[in-house]
């Protein structure tokens, strides 16, 4: 079993809904790339609830923020983790479109590619500017993939409420929008 099937098999035990998001949500939705971190999205009502979870794996947390916790894994041969705690009417809207992914274990979900791709542009928007190739990449190939034709008014606004103007437009010149 590896470790994201054992975080998996723990929250199931602790009836704690688990919902995948960054790299691990961006492969299941058919973008094959490294990713050396796992990234779960949750509520903050459970934050106490993931915190003992993680560190009864061996996890420490390196990063302690109002909305994320990041976990230093117990060795270098696992994966680090970092929880993005949301509201509870976040969450439910998270866990409604969130698709199963009985591959990696029979309660693991991953977030819609909606809410994939809004993360992500609220990360290039607001987020570290280290990050911004990767996170460029991914969704610009998460729109390849799908065939998104970004003109539509549900993706246009989707890339202007989270992302930014720059974004939208390189994505319109890239996918022949």
């Amino acid at each position: 079993m590896n470790v994201l099937q054992t975080i998996c098999q723990r929250a199931f035990e602790k009836h704690l809904p688990l919902i995948l998001m960054g790299g691990h949500a961006v492969i299941a939705h058919g973008h094959p790339r490294t990713t050396f971190d796992i990234d779960l999205v949750a509520r903050n009502t459970d934050r106490n609830v993931w915190t003992d979870l993680l560190k009864e794996l061996g996890y420490t947390i390196f990063s302690d923020r109002e909305t994320f916790l990041q976990f230093s894994a117990p060795d270098e041969h696992t994966m680090a983790v970092d929880v993005m705690f949301v509201n509870e009417g976040t969450f439910e809207k998270f866990l409604t479109q969130s698709q199963p992914l009985p591959e990696i274990a029979k309660n693991a979900k991953v977030v819609s590619l909606q809410h994939l791709l809004a993360l992500k542009s609220h990360a290039l928007k607001h987020g570290h500017p280290q990050r911004t190739f990767k996170d460029l990449d991914d969704v610009m190939n998460l729109v390849e993939v799908h065939h998104i034709d970004v003109t539509l008014p549900e993706w246009r606004e989707l890339f202007l409420k989270y992302g930014t103007i720059e974004l939208y437009e390189k994505l319109k010149r890239i996918s022949g929008s």
